[in-house]
């Protein structure tokens, strides 16, 4: 809609500088007119030059480029040059058409109806630039940058790389949930043998228990007890129990002697 408000005022712009190209040309001269930019005199032709339609096609053309641009305070410029200019466009039309001594000129002469067809088209064009620009500033556009050659090559680029990689995640087969796995029961860690008081029995080679020379268990070491038997606590297992007197065990009596 922005850029139908700037076309409008651009193209209101051209009719403009023409009626003040024909002023300059045709009406006070090219140094008369450059005079009435900056000095407004009755002697001389610069207080007829039409300086009032540059100065507005001026307006018009700035602030149609920078709408163009997407420029959101140009908007603005744009509707109030609209407001003022139509405002003293109807003016002129009124007082025109119900004015009797200016009837007989805008009626009767080709410049009066040029002149009184601009004022027409000037009330309807301001009338419609204010509406566009009202009605546009009331609904919110985030502001967009203009397009660069240079940055619009990589900016397609890019989106047609994120196209691509989204199509290639859709391609891919869902890919099924793992089941957990129990935990394994560890194997029970095999304890040593314990001696006859609970502490652990010293193992040697192979796993039997270590003994001394000759096969006799080391001293602290308590010797092997026959099936059925119960080892003695009262009995020091470094020293074994004394023998009895003599060589040999007694012999029972004989009868007859």
């Amino acid at each position: 809609m922005h850029q139908v408000a700037a076309y409008m005022a651009l193209a209101w712009a051209a009719v403009l500088l023409c009626w003040a190209s024909y002023s300059c040309f045709w009406q006070v001269g090219i140094a008369d007119f450059a005079k009435g930019i900056v000095y407004y005199g009755l002697s001389d032709g610069s207080g007829r030059a039409d300086t009032a339609n540059l100065n507005w096609a001026v307006v018009y053309i700035i602030a149609g480029l920078l709408i163009l641009r997407a420029n959101s305070w140009a908007r603005g410029l744009a509707c109030g040059a609209a407001l003022i200019e139509g405002y003293n466009r109807l003016r002129s039309l009124t007082g025109a058409l119900f004015d009797s001594r200016q009837q007989g000129w805008f009626l009767d002469t080709t410049e009066g109806n040029l002149k009184l067809a601009t004022f027409s088209f000037g009330v309807i064009i301001t009338t419609t630039l204010v509406f566009l620009l009202i009605k546009e500033a009331a609904v919110y556009e985030p502001w967009v940058p203009p397009t660069n050659r240079w940055t619009q090559q990589a900016q397609e680029a890019q989106l047609a790389h994120q196209a691509q990689q989204a199509q290639q995640a859709q391609q891919l087969p869902p890919q099924a949930p793992q089941a957990q796995q129990p935990p394994q029961p560890q194997p029970a860690q095999q304890l040593p043998p314990q001696g006859p008081y609970g502490s652990p029995q010293p193992q040697g080679t192979y796993g039997y228990p270590q003994q001394g020379n000759y096969g006799y268990p080391q001293p602290g070491q308590q010797a092997p007890q026959a099936p059925g038997q119960f080892p003695n606590p009262y009995q020091n297992p470094q020293q074994p129990a004394a023998p009895y007197p003599g060589s040999q065990p007694p012999q029972p009596p004989q009868p007859g002697h």
